[in-house]
């Protein structure tokens, strides 16, 4: 009786193990289906999330607009965020070094089967656009260098993955591209608007009245206002010169490093071809237009250039006697350009070799005489001169045609001040009267000043030692 009890037991248990086994068999294939699920889902998030970063980064947002189903944002608002309206030149391209300085890493989705959501955290890496390098740019040319080099700031923010329809959907799409175009908001001292915004006015130089007559150069001044000069990345200035209807010169860009600047046309920028034989530039109507170096307009003058038949002005030296050569210095201007440029304080006879023995006089040893003046650092075209001998105080006996020394004469730059030198040390010096005549061009007909200095028959040190 107690065999078909024990074989009762064994068939149990045989039922019970085929039971846990079909148990076990389930739960691995749930469980497999459960990762294939994970595995499915996560793929899909990861896919989405990367066409999204890179739409992001390439900021185009008839694309972006497509993440926003349903979500009221339109794609002017995008763009408005990405690239914001009336950006001038350089706002805009500040604003593009820090875009093109853009890179992402996407993190492993994180799937919640209860939800159908995965969360993914979205990492982008800018260039430090406050940086040592970046801050000290000067122009949007070292700014562009500085991002290069510059370290990256990191900014991450969380998605999340609507996986529950028929295709997967970023539920928070602004929320990355508003962190990600944050710059885009923030004030960092560019100047805003055009730089003819900051135009406060303007005139030719010695012409109030619009006409220059037998004129080498002709000039304008233009005023900006101060306020310009706080901002970052103040555009430079191109103008250009037209003779009629001929466009005949265009300037470099130049650096604006003052509220007021002054521009000239010179007779060397003309060339051989632009001035008559007189070395005065031809005449015509002119017109210059000033135009920021991004060709936006500024500003327009008009002259007209005459010019008359010159005769050669007479060399004319006042007598002086002895006493007032040693005790004054004997010079006059006659042209009123060149005095309203030389600093006459400045200007007058130079003792090169420690032989002067008053303000217009050397004594006989001397081996150079020469006249400064000292004249704004704007000046650098040529003038020439020439010095005449007399034994007499009047120099009633000196011959126009031939004079003793004669030469060009450009400026020169000294660590204080810029001069014109009129040295004379050519031949032997002897005890007289010289007079120095200054013309303004190589013809030789118009005087700019004339000045005169007396050798005495001393020595210097006869005389002071």
């Amino acid at each position: 009786m107690k065999a078909p009890l024990n074989c009762e037991k064994g068939e149990l248990m045989r039922k019970k193990a085929g039971y846990i086994s079909w148990i076990l068999v389930i739960c691995m294939v749930l469980s497999l289906c459960g990762c294939s699920l994970f595995n499915k889902q996560s793929d899909a998030a990861l896919s989405l999330c990367t066409s999204f970063c890179e739409d992001v980064k390439n900021g185009d947002a008839d694309k972006l607009i497509a993440y926003f189903d349903g979500t009221g944002v339109t794609a002017d608002e995008l763009r408005e965020i990405i690239t914001p309206s009336g950006l001038n030149v350089e706002k805009a391209f500040f604003s593009s070094c820090i875009k093109d300085s853009l890179k992402y890493n996407i993190q492993d989705p994180v799937y919640d089967y209860k939800s159908k959501t995965a969360t993914v955290y979205l990492s982008w890496q800018q260039a430090d656009y406050n940086c040592e390098s970046a801050l000290a740019a000067t122009t949007l040319s070292g700014f562009k260098s500085a991002m290069i080099s510059a370290p990256g700031t990191i900014i991450t923010v969380r998605v999340t993955v609507d996986l529950s329809g028929e295709s997967p959907r970023i539920a928070n799409p602004k929320d990355v591209i508003d962190a990600v175009y944050a710059y885009n908001s923030v004030d960092y001292g560019i100047m805003p608007g055009l730089l003819s915004d900051y135009y406060s006015g303007g005139d030719l130089v010695l012409a109030p009245k619009g006409f220059y007559t037998n004129t080498k150069e002709i000039g304008f001044r233009i005023n900006f206002k101060n306020e310009l000069f706080n901002y970052r990345f103040v555009p430079g200035i191109i103008f250009t010169v037209a003779r009629g209807d001929e466009v005949i010169c265009v300037s470099d860009v130049i650096t604006l490093n003052d509220n007021t600047i002054r521009l000239n046309y010179t007779s060397e920028m003309a060339g051989a071809e632009g001035l008559n034989e007189d070395g005065f530039l031809i005449e015509g109507d002119y017109t210059f237009m000033i135009f920021d170096e991004h060709s936006n307009d500024i500003a327009t003058f008009k002259c007209e250039v005459k010019n008359e038949e010159l005769e050669k002005e007479n060399i004319e030296f006042e007598e002086y006697s002895n006493d007032y050569y040693l005790s004054d210095l004997v010079y006059e201007f006659t042209d009123s350009d060149m005095l309203s440029n030389a600093f006459v304080f400045k200007s007058g006879w130079w003792d090169y070799d420690g032989t002067s023995v008053g303000k217009s006089a050397f004594g006989s040893d001397t081996t150079i005489i020469g006249f400064s003046i000292a004249v704004s650092s704007d000046n650098d075209s040529a003038l020439y001169y020439e010095y005449y001998y007399s034994e007499e105080a009047d120099f009633s006996d000196i011959n126009e045609s031939e004079p003793v020394y004669q030469r060009e004469c450009s400026p020169s730059l000294y660590e204080d001040q810029t001069c014109y030198d009129f040295d004379y040390s050519s031949g032997e010096i002897k005890p007289g009267f010289y007079g120095l005549v200054v013309y303004s061009d190589s013809s030789k007909k118009h005087i700019v000043l004339t000045a005169a200095c007396m050798v005495v028959e001393e020595t210097s040190a006869d005389l002071i030692g």
